[in-house]
């Protein structure tokens, strides 16, 4: 994963998508199916704080864009291991948010291997609806789900002198 110098470009970590205008462009709102998310991987072992190790971590929850500056200096320089590591990662709809991830590490005498647990978490989760498959909305706002016909009642007929009626919902 590389620092980048220009986007995405993100407020309060939350991504803004923009489309390139141009005089013929259709203003609909297209299906969203990939949307960077900023990460963070905790309880990293030691041997994966690598740029390619990073990577490879990071590929298992989606596809891995960039690292942010802290992380990607101490896999270069290889001094200290913090907390977590944050890299942005572009996620699908097509597979769920993980909140866990199973690294195998070879062991130091070269015979079988060991299993750590990398946490993930999400600065921020983007709202997806299980009925469109897409994100930008959640399920209680999906526009293909028809909306329920309210029922209104009235109580009485009141009619004013002008011939209005007031209806109370």
């Amino acid at each position: 994963m590389d620092v980048l110098e220009q986007g995405p470009w993100m407020v309060q970590n939350i991504p803004i998508i923009l489309n390139k205008w141009s005089p013929d462009i259709s203003l609909t709102k297209g299906d969203l199916t990939r949307v960077p998310v900023w990460v963070k991987l905790h309880d990293i072992p030691l041997v994966g704080y690598t740029n390619d190790g990073l990577s490879l971590i990071a590929s298992k929850v989606g596809k891995p864009m960039m690292s942010d500056s802290f992380t990607s200096s101490i896999c270069v320089e290889a001094w200290g291991r913090p907390n977590f590591a944050r890299a942005l990662i572009e996620v699908s709809v097509e597979s769920d948010l993980k909140d866990e991830i199973k690294v195998a590490t070879p062991s130091l005498d070269g015979h079988g291997r060991t299993t750590d647990l990398v946490h993930v978490e999400y600065e921020w989760k983007p709202p997806w609806c299980s009925c469109c498959k897409v994100y930008g909305h959640i399920d209680t706002q999906c526009p293909k789900v028809q909306p329920k016909v309210l029922e209104v009642e009235i109580k009485q007929k009141q009619v004013d002198a002008d011939g209005f009626q007031e209806v109370i919902k």
